[in-house]
């Protein structure tokens, strides 16, 4: 049995490719840019644009399981590609944006909504993985933080369950090695809810410093954001900030249920990850 994982180059894909791996299955990595690929020796590595269908078939071959990160572009054309060389499950990782009452007019929501109902209603046996906010979202705020800069946050007080990516890998590799979860949708979330304003402070505590917080004004936020992302993007983010001021965060984190392993921390993520925010290796 052959796994394809899709995006390798991506914290859920490269944690994915290296536990199965790890783990003794036989595992592809692809990405559109193979030779960035960071992959276990042995592991074999093939081009695959989730936009291109040139790519598809080549990937594809002799392939059992696929671990698909969401791409309207091309979902069609990847199904029929995929059912063609015998793909017997998919594991789609999508977002909890679909989740939401505005989801087909957002269009973060949408892109991904879009890739979830082409692959349930494809023939081979999908189960959909929605992950709310990441815990490395943080890492957008190294920089400042490593420098002792202020930190620019709009909607401080949105309110999330970051998730360590860890945990999603823990359900991912579940999903694509036993039967369990097939058919399933399965909402993912960390186990605490917190604000933007409630990381900043654990990472000052783990860094012992202070850090200031600078908020953004929506305007402001807009324009810095949409220099490295479409604008459509920016505002479905800024819409999901503003209303998780307010939204009640669940108390139930799927990833515990299904591992029977309490769900990482953001804290633990943080630790984890503190070489980032304070130019050094955690001590100890």
């Amino acid at each position: 049995m052959t796994i394809l994982i899709t995006g390798a180059r991506g914290t859920v894909g490269a944690g994915l490719l290296h536990r199965l791996h790890d783990l003794g299955h036989d595992v592809r990595a692809a990405s559109r840019a193979p030779q960035w690929l960071d992959t276990p020796p042995g592991v074999a590595v093939t081009t695959l644009d989730l936009a291109d269908p040139a790519t598809f078939a080549p990937a594809l071959a002799g392939v059992t399981g696929v671990f698909l990160y969401a791409e309207p572009a091309g979902i069609h054309d990847l199904l029929t590609a995929a059912s063609a060389a015998g793909v017997e499950r998919i594991v789609l990782l999508s977002s909890d944006s679909t989740t939401e009452p505005n989801a087909e007019s957002a269009p973060l929501a949408r892109h991904h909504l879009t890739v979830e109902r082409a692959v349930q209603a494809s023939p081979i046996p999908a189960t959909v993985l929605r992950p709310g906010a990441f815990a490395t979202n943080a890492l957008s705020w190294s920089g400042a933080i490593r420098t002792g800069q202020p930190v620019e946050q709009a909607y401080p007080d949105a309110r999330t369950s970051p998730i360590h990516p860890d945990d999603i890998v823990d359900v991912a590799t579940l999903a694509l090695t036993t039967d369990t979860l097939l058919g399933q949708a399965i909402t993912l979330s960390g186990p605490e809810p917190l604000s933007f304003r409630d990381q900043l402070a654990i990472l000052s505590d783990l860094t012992a410093r202070p850090i200031e917080l600078h908020e953004l004004t929506r305007t402001q936020a807009h324009q810095r954001m949409t220099a490295h992302m479409p604008t459509p993007i920016v505002e479905s983010l800024l819409d999901y900030w503003a209303a998780a001021q307010a939204r009640p965060v669940s108390a139930e984190h799927a990833a515990d249920r299904i591992t029977g392993r309490p769900a990482r921390s953001f804290r633990t993520w943080a630790t984890e990850h503190l070489d980032a925010f304070c130019g050094q290796p955690v001590s100890g």
